[in-house]
């Protein structure tokens, strides 16, 4: 029965270790075999058989009734006849959000165990960069899981095709980025499509989605590892803050504390740890403030900067408020206090929901060029 562990693997190197471990062969012959330490190996098991309980596979205990695997399990009742043997077994299933919580601690624990000391050490740019103008790329609502056709938004999305799009348009946008100390990355929320099992946004709003939660969180994980390895090859100094948008409250908190374990011995990197849903960065004369923009609307943006940052507002000539949450268009107008408030689109097409309520997505990737006296002197937009 024990075979069946092979069926809750979802890595190469877990089939690889729990194909070992049932022919019988030892953890440090394991190890000794994959090339890697026995932890690795008791890891990779600890992860499977953790996974195949949660779906109600445990013959040690007696549980051989599986739930689907959209479901995880809460508990079992079991009936034993007089001589020991089961005669009956009801399985107990949920989705409550602390198990999704852990299922996505699994998910994290996977990641991390197969890049244990392998943040890249990347040299510093041998260029002597100056910090008289500070690079920011704002990424829109990428939507890793979202699932799109062709025949109904007039373009196909899916895992894959979010991967690709968002590296090859970054690396075009680091083709034109000025040679400057420092960039922020401006992730603008809405990262992850669904933030449930049930492929739903976090307060439940059914989704068409591509892939298991915890595939679609990995990925979404490579890219953004990939996105701060190129713009540490170019720049002395990484600045990452990762809005919490309304489909992904619970998958972006694992993806920022992802990030800075995974970037924890780099000190040219830092991953912005406030819960708060607003952030605020100055650079000399020049401040600007990001959020989602599903709370704070955009036109209360600057008037909130104000009030919520007096000192940084007085001490600042240029000002600006940007947001994602708008897929259809780019809005940029002037509001309170002579602040530049702005939405920026993402990648993805429209899905079938935002397609048949007449909503057309943007599609673009921006980077912006912030001099410490001047403001925004120049951008760059890229398109697909």
């Amino acid at each position: 029965m024990e075979k069946k562990l092979i069926d809750y693997c979802t890595t190469d190197k877990q089939r690889e270790v729990i194909k070992l471990y049932l022919e019988g062969v030892s953890e440090n012959k394991s190890a000794e075999i994959l090339g890697v330490t026995r932890s690795a190996v008791q890891s990779h098991k600890r992860i499977v058989v953790r996974r195949a309980a949660g779906q109600g596979y445990s013959p040690n205990h007696d549980m051989i009734h599986t739930a689907p695997s959209t479901h995880l399990v809460k508990g079992t009742s079991t009936l034993y006849s007089e001589d020991g043997q089961v005669k009956a077994q009801w399985v107990k299933t949920n989705l409550k959000q602390e198990d999704q919580i852990q299922s996505i601690k699994n998910a994290l624990d996977e990641f991390l165990e197969d890049h244990k000391n392998k943040s890249p050490k990347i040299p510093k740019p041998k260029k002597k960069l100056k910090d008289q103008e500070l690079a920011v790329v704002n990424i829109g609502d990428a939507h890793f899981g979202m699932l799109a056709h062709d025949d109904i938004s007039g373009d196909n999305y899916d895992c894959k095709i979010a991967a690709s799009r968002h590296k090859e348009v970054f690396m075009r946008l680091m083709n034109n980025a000025p040679e400057c100390d420092t960039i922020v990355i401006n992730q603008l929320g809405d990262y992850y499509h669904a933030d449930t099992y049930t492929g739903t946004t976090t307060k439940g709003t059914p989704l068409d989605t591509d892939g298991r939660l915890e595939h679609v969180f990995l990925i979404g994980l490579e890219v953004m590892s990939f996105i701060v390895e190129e713009a540490l090859k170019r720049f002395n100094k990484v600045i990452v803050r990762h809005c919490r948008g309304n489909h992904d409250a619970i998958t972006s908190m694992a993806l920022k504390a992802q990030q800075e374990a995974f970037w924890r011995n780099n000190k040219r990197v830092t991953i912005v740890m406030s819960p708060a849903v607003c952030w605020i960065y100055q650079h000399g004369k020049t401040a600007f403030m990001v959020s989602h923009g599903d709370t704070i609307k955009h036109a209360k943006m600057a008037e909130y900067f104000a009030a919520r940052y007096p000192e940084i507002w007085g001490a600042s000539d240029h000002r600006y408020c940007w947001h994602g949450h708008i897929h259809s268009k780019q809005i940029s107008r002037e509001t309170y206090g002579q602040t530049i408030t702005e939405s920026f689109a993402g990648l993805p097409p429209s899905d079938a929901w935002h397609d048949s309520s007449g909503y057309v997505s943007g599609q673009s990737m921006c980077l912006l060029v912030l001099d410490k006296e001047k403001g925004e002197v120049r951008r760059s937009t890229e398109r697909l």
